[in-house]
């Protein structure tokens, strides 16, 4: 509900009460309206931190509210029924399916989403760990260096091993970008699932 619906709403209710009566109370609502935009809310909020208009409507006209139907002059008066449904109500599912889809969703990643992406995730970081072989040059090297032993076949060895371990790395980096997007693709799916775009 924004300020008009909200004004028009409260001079529909207010109908029993004196009209200059009712006009300083909507003046009133009227200047919360401008205080509350001025310090940067939004229509809505100020009509939700004000409440129903039909509420306060009961609470401002007291026994006469009651009487309402049988006002004088009610019949006169033409004013349009409140433009809107039930927010109060509407807020109230909104609130209890976005509970209730947080709830299902924290389920389902306990269960389901954690552990596969925690496996996923191990895979990875094996095949990672297997690219260190490339360092297998290095530790011949390190080998002769400080210990003045190397063979021939020990080259082989370490050339053959540096290969493997390069095509653990281009495996870890192709895996890393798939596992990536998709993580980053459930996680998407979770918070748009929760906001209830899914």
């Amino acid at each position: 509900m924004n300020r008009q619906q909200f004004m028009q709403a409260m001079e529909f209710h207010l109908r029993p009460m004196d009209p200059s009566e009712r006009n300083e109370l909507l003046s009133d609502y009227d200047q919360h309206f401008e205080q509350g935009l001025q310090e940067g809310k939004a229509e809505e909020t100020i009509v939700f931190e004000l409440g129903q208009p039909e509420e306060l409507a009961r609470e401002a006209l007291g026994d006469r509210y009651a009487a309402a139907p049988s006002a004088p002059g009610f019949d006169h008066f033409d004013y349009p029924p409140p433009p809107y449904g039930s927010p109060a109500r509407h807020q109230s599912s909104s609130a209890a399916r976005t509970l209730f889809t947080g709830i299902g969703l924290i389920f389902l990643n306990l269960i389901l989403g954690i552990p596969l992406g925690a496996t996923l995730w191990s895979i990875w970081l094996a095949i990672a760990s297997l690219s260190l072989l490339m360092l297998a040059p290095i530790a011949a090297a390190v080998d002769f260096v400080y210990f003045n032993h190397l063979e021939m076949a020990e080259i082989f060895v370490a050339v053959g091993v540096c290969g493997i371990g390069m095509l653990f790395a281009l495996a870890a980096k192709w895996l890393f970008n798939g596992f990536a997007a998709t993580t980053a693709g459930y996680i998407r799916w979770n918070l748009k699932t929760w906001k209830g775009g899914a």
